[in-house]
């Protein structure tokens, strides 16, 4: 292990940063070190000058420069290691962060009195299950534990929520004035080479506080309580990692800046000889104005070609296979971006003669009158399987204009009508492959009303199939599968959804297009959904009044196999372009209000396993307004509703485990309806689980009703695979954990089964759970009961309650109906949601 010490004159420091291709970028750019093991590359401390510290981990011996605060089991809960071969430190993140680094005494007495230093690192962040912030952050001015100042990622699940930070920790109080939104990659749980390397610099001069990510300034606040040095050290809460260096030096002597304007480190989507990437890079020395050199290499040109041309950069995808693409900054060779690229092969139409192929297809061949939200199919002789490469195309006759393509590989959708600005875009699954059946469900809204389309398939996306006694080699345009769309839109404020001839659309999402765009926003909406199994996800925005009917509760169902590792995040909408931040939810509605679901099933059929990470939404109600919900069903395992605004569940079903009642909600009522927690299938098959916790409650003010259950049943059940739910292993709800919201639940008249613990709450040292906020309950906030029973109907003991505030009759009044519970509706105007 290396460590540069020694603090130089300011004067001599400039000087010789005059001369150091580190920080002048007069330099050709040079292929940086690289880690011979795993490709890495990797920050020597030989090569870096004019710093009071450096730490590039060459060894197993971390006491040297540092305390390791951090250990199996305890707290902070992690285990650091410099795993064989390479020449990184490695952070295995355990059940809770918190402080874990600091640096050495031995090593402070360089740091300059005034304080005034940066704590930069080279850092790989990575997934892990634990479901607390994600902080990952570089403390400078540390005073004692609790108090310091810092910079870093806010690395959440999904890019769409990451940001670059300052924070400040006051007697372990952390607030971040700075909060830059930059997209953040995560590699995976326990990987070794994948993952992105991000440059983090935190710097600190007098009582200014700034951030950089990769060279970019992205914010600086002030603050003036911590002047002294102190000591420095990295902080999580709570992020698995690897660092490949820390480097602390002298704040004036700038970072080189080398940033991309296409955020993701992978280029899934190309196709041999088709469209190229187009990528804007910002390449700056270290006075952050005068722009520096760069290079750009391709692993292999024969799958694509790089073309630079000032600060513009061109790849074109030449020939089917994979390649590195690799930026390399002029004056600091060691600030590299990676681009992995993977190119389809080139599209070469079929013209194989299959005879007649009528019968196997739908649409028909030359049908008319079809949906243009319809779902292509094609059955075969056999049972078949998914090819590795090839494209599914759909032309329009009239003039060969290719409307649409899905490929084999990754596919986004952004759903919502053609020209809408904000659309939610998604990774799905276009293609699905079931017994002798290919399914085919096309990107939304590619089709128009009256016009004739044509489908080929490429050799190459079905493996081992017959069509008419035939090997399929593709079908191409000789095989004249077409069909012709119905002549007109509908019109009118009321349409139907189903597979019937009658229908006006094949899909509900096909409806929600339509009235986002030819409907008032405040037109009242009809859908109704003919019975059937519809796998798509939703999206819904700005359209109020909206009602959505179900042929039957049980066999109208709505669902979709979405979940966090697939789509991460809550989910929003954006305008289209870059990565997707549609969210992990089957269903999205964002700002509307009188959203009603009724006598239907919305499900997310994902199941919970420990492969992936598993949060599952059936639906976000991403809106401060009104949504109802009448004998209906909503299924999932983890997270099954998240809310926001006013919310009414009337006579339905909520099904789930894990905090699956959860959001940042003003008044939600769910009345007479069952409230049952699965069997937990990440446990395996056939066995009994914990049943975790019901709700997490992050409703948005002190005085807010937050989530109110009002002659509920809390039941268990059989989860997806068979799991049962353990006597007396839930509890109704446990803590975020945060002062920006609270923990707002309150029960009345409800029956409980022998599920729920005795304690009922999982008080903080529950499992590790934080104190709820407000730790102390009253009659109006925090967790609250009335005359909470058991399922016959007895009163409940409620002698061993912990964390709850037992309501009196009189107390109880405010929450006892719906009419009360939203009577702050509207500056008090109220709102009383009626059954019929």
């Amino acid at each position: 292990m290396r460590t540069k010490l020694g603090i130089l004159p300011l004067a001599i420091i400039i000087a010789l940063a005059g001369c150091d291709d580190e920080t002048t970028g007069t330099t050709d750019p040079q292929t940086p070190p690289t880690d011979s093991s795993s490709g890495t590359v990797s920050e020597n401390c030989d090569d870096m000058t004019n710093l009071y510290f450096c730490d590039d981990f060459d060894s197993q011996d971390l006491s040297t420069n540092w305390q390791v605060l951090a250990e199996s089991g305890g707290d902070p809960d992690g285990v650091f290691d410099v795993p064989e071969g390479r020449s990184y430190l490695r952070y295995t993140a355990g059940s809770s962060g918190g402080e874990l680094l600091l640096a050495q005494n031995s090593v402070l007495d360089n740091l300059p009195s005034d304080g005034n230093y940066f704590v930069e690192a080279r850092i790989r962040p990575r997934q892990n299950s634990t479901t607390a912030n994600k902080q990952l952050f570089l403390m400078g001015r540390w005073q004692s534990e609790g108090n310091w100042y810092a910079g870093g990622l806010n690395v959440q699940n999904s890019t769409s929520s990451t940001k670059v930070e300052v924070a400040t920790s006051i007697e372990g109080s952390i607030t971040r004035p700075v909060q830059s939104s930059k997209p953040i990659e995560l590699g995976t749980a326990g990987g070794e080479d994948d993952g992105t390397w991000y440059t983090t610099r935190f710097e600190m001069i007098d009582d200014n506080l700034s951030v950089y990510l990769d060279g970019e300034p992205l914010g600086t606040t002030q603050d003036s309580l911590f002047v002294d040095p102190g000591n420095f050290g990295v902080f999580t809460n709570n992020r698995s990692f690897e660092i490949d260096y820390i480097k602390v030096g002298d704040p004036s002597i700038k970072p080189v800046q080398l940033t991309l304007d296409y955020a993701s480190s992978a280029w899934t989507s190309a196709v041999a000889g088709e469209d190229p990437l187009v990528i804007n890079v910002t390449a700056l020395q270290s006075d952050g104005v005068t722009e520096d050199t760069f290079s750009v290499e391709s692993s292999d040109e024969n799958v694509v070609t790089v073309d630079v041309q000032g600060s513009i950069v061109t790849l074109s995808p030449i020939d089917q296979g994979t390649a590195v693409v690799t930026f390399y900054s002029g004056s600091n060779p060691s600030l590299v971006k990676t681009l992995d690229v993977s190119v389809d092969p080139r599209f070469i139409m079929p013209t194989a003669d299959y005879g007649d192929i009528s019968s196997a297809v739908t649409p028909t061949v030359n049908s008319t009158e079809q949906f243009i939200d319809t779902t292509l199919s094609i059955s075969f002789d056999n049972e078949i399987a998914a090819g590795s490469s090839g494209q599914v195309r759909v032309y329009r006759s009239s003039d060969d204009t290719l409307v649409d393509t899905l490929k084999m590989s990754e596919e986004t959708d952004s759903m919502g009508y053609r020209d809408q600005a904000n659309k939610r875009t998604v990774y799905y699954r276009p293609l699905d492959f079931t017994g002798n059946t290919l399914s085919i469900k096309l990107h939304s809204d590619v089709l128009d009303y009256g016009e004739t389309y044509y489908v080929v398939i490429g050799d190459g996306v079905v493996n081992g199939a017959e069509l008419n006694g035939n090997a399929f080699v593709g079908l191409g345009q000789n095989s004249n599968w077409s069909f012709t769309t119905k002549a007109a839109m509908p019109s009118g404020n009321n349409f139907s959804v189903g597979h019937s001839s009658g229908a006006d659309f094949a899909t509900l999402q096909g409806v929600f297009n339509h009235i986002m765009q030819y409907n008032d926003s405040n037109d009242p909406i009809t859908i109704d959904i003919e019975d059937g199994t519809y796998n798509e996800l939703l999206f819904l925005r700005d359209h109020n009044n909206v009602t959505i009917r179900g042929a039957s509760r049980e066999g109208t169902v709505l669902q979709y196999d979405n979940f966090e590792t697939f789509n991460s995040g809550t989910g929003k909408s954006e305008p289209v372009g870059g990565t997707p931040s549609g969210g992990r939810a089957v269903f999205l509605a964002e700002n509307v209000d009188l959203l009603t679901l009724e006598n239907l099933t919305l499900k997310n059929t994902h199941q919970r396993d420990n492969q992936y990470s598993n949060q599952a939404e059936t639906l976000y109600f991403n809106s401060e307004g009104r949504f109802i919900a009448k004998d209906a069903d909503f299924i999932s395992e983890q997270d099954t509703l998240l809310l926001k605004g006013y919310n009414w569940f009337y006579n339905t079903l909520i099904a789930g485990n894990v905090d699956f009642i959860w959001g940042y909600n003003t008044a939600t009522v769910f009345e007479n309806s069952e409230i049952r927690t699965l069997g937990d299938s990440k446990a395996g098959v056939g066995v009994t689980t914990s049943g975790g916790y019901v709700l997490q409650a992050r409703t948005n003010t002190l005085d807010s009703p937050g989530f109110v259950f009002i002659g509920c049943q809390f039941t268990n059940g059989e989860g997806p695979v068979g799991n049962t739910v353990e006597t007396g292993s839930t509890y109704f709800a446990r803590s975020g954990g945060n002062a920006n919201y609270f923990d707002n639940v309150v029960l009345v008249n409800s029956q409980v089964d022998d599920h729920i613990a005795d304690i009922g709450w999982a008080v903080e040292g529950i499992n590790g759970q934080p104190a709820p906020n407000p730790s102390q309950p009253t009659a109006t906030s925090g967790w609250r009961e009335y005359n909470t029973m058991d399922m016959s109907g007895t009163p409940a003991d409620t002698s061993q309650r912990q964390g709850v505030y037992i309501l009196s009759e009189e107390e109880a009044e405010p929450y006892s109906t719906r009419e009360n519970v939203f009577a702050g509706y509207n500056d008090g105007q109220g709102w009383t949601p009626t059954v019929n």
